[in-house]
């Protein structure tokens, strides 16, 4: 946890420093600097672009007890990859306000889920392996904000916003690695599911954007703190599930989980204005979220009267992405002056 914030003050401070730094590096647009953020909009202008995104994804979860002191098991989604398309669109209006967002979604391939399980829940110890199979995730953002600073060749503002991140995977097979003798005894194939879990991360997020363009190419970064997350999960087990609900101890059905916490996301663009409307690029990003709730086993176990029971989430997204964009504008505003 202290190494997470640390690092996540340290992109902070260093989305800042590149802020401060914006202004003497373009004191040539100085004189059109602007403070018009209470002004009724005339005109704006807009960005709208597709983007390609290759990177890897990790996300996973330690159960624990009643109390929320005991581990009992732990589940680890790692090294998926991430391949998805992304559309995106921005409106900057002459006063300063801009909106901007983007949504997409595709596949996450690969990887491997590693299942613990850990005394007193179990003995001994079990450490399973499942690859990952027919995953995916989709994504998407909405912003509003204000340039706080901004000439021809140069900006840094601040916005809010909401954002959105579905992920869905789903393990096939099962084989014991350590030493417990009961757990996928045997060993089960990778053509049978073993278990799926559906995530949906609601986020909150405030945050730094900041650009600064020389001759044709534009360096551009956008830091989020996400002060809220709220997940809203489902896990299912699919060999314990029981439609009937006739064995004691078999899951009813998937079993619903929650959490609150918090997380952060940079994007970072470097284009290159190939003309006065088309511009490509090459850009990186990272988000990071984490949560700790509820997995709710109340009413979900056949015979057993069971409690819900601590869960703690996190997940991690960071690759590189290639776009392209189209400028519009500017055109005028319907004003009511």
């Amino acid at each position: 946890m202290k190494k997470i914030k640390s690092i996540s003050m340290a992109c902070v401070c260093a989305a800042v420093a590149f802020a401060i730094s914006l202004p003497t590096a373009v004191p040539a647009g100085a004189a059109d600097w602007s403070y018009k953020v209470l002004d009724t909009p005339a005109s704006f202008t807009g960005d709208f672009g597709l983007r390609l995104w290759s990177g890897h994804a990790k996300t996973g979860k330690n159960l624990y007890d009643t109390t929320g002191t005991q581990l009992l098991s732990r589940l680890t989604y790692d090294n998926l990859t991430i391949f998805t398309g992304e559309g995106y669109g921005r409106f900057d209006f002459n006063t300063g306000w801009f909106l901007k967002g983007y949504a997409g979604g595709g596949a996450l391939w690969d990887g491997k889920l590693k299942d613990e399980d850990f005394p007193p829940g179990i003995s001994p110890y079990s450490a399973t392996l499942s690859t990952n199979k027919n995953s995916s995730q989709s994504y998407g953002s909405v912003d509003g904000g204000f340039k706080l600073l901004w000439g021809a060749d140069f900006h840094v503002g601040l916005y809010a916003g909401y954002h959105f991140l579905r992920e869905t995977v789903n393990a096939y097979g099962c084989g014991e690695i350590a030493t417990n003798p009961l757990v996928c005894a045997g060993g089960i194939p990778d053509f049978v599911k073993v278990i799926s879990q559906v995530n949906n991360w609601h986020s909150l997020r405030v945050g730094l954007d900041a650009a600064v363009e020389i001759n044709r190419f534009k360096l551009s970064l956008d830091a989020a703190f996400v002060p809220y997350v709220h997940l809203s999960g489902a896990d299912a087990h699919w060999l314990r599930i029981d439609p009937t609900a006739r064995f004691v101890g078999a899951f009813t059905g998937p079993v619903p989980e929650d959490g609150n916490g918090w997380g952060y996301q940079l994007d970072g663009f470097l284009s290159y204005r190939v003309n006065e409307v088309l511009t490509v690029g090459a850009g990186a990003r990272y988000w990071h979220m984490q949560t700790r709730g509820l997995t709710h086993f109340e009413g979900h176990i056949v015979g057993i009267n069971a409690l819900p029971q601590v869960v703690q989430w996190k997940t991690s997204n960071f690759g590189a992405f290639l776009q392209t964009s189209i400028k519009l504008g500017p055109y005028p505003l319907i004003s009511t002056n």
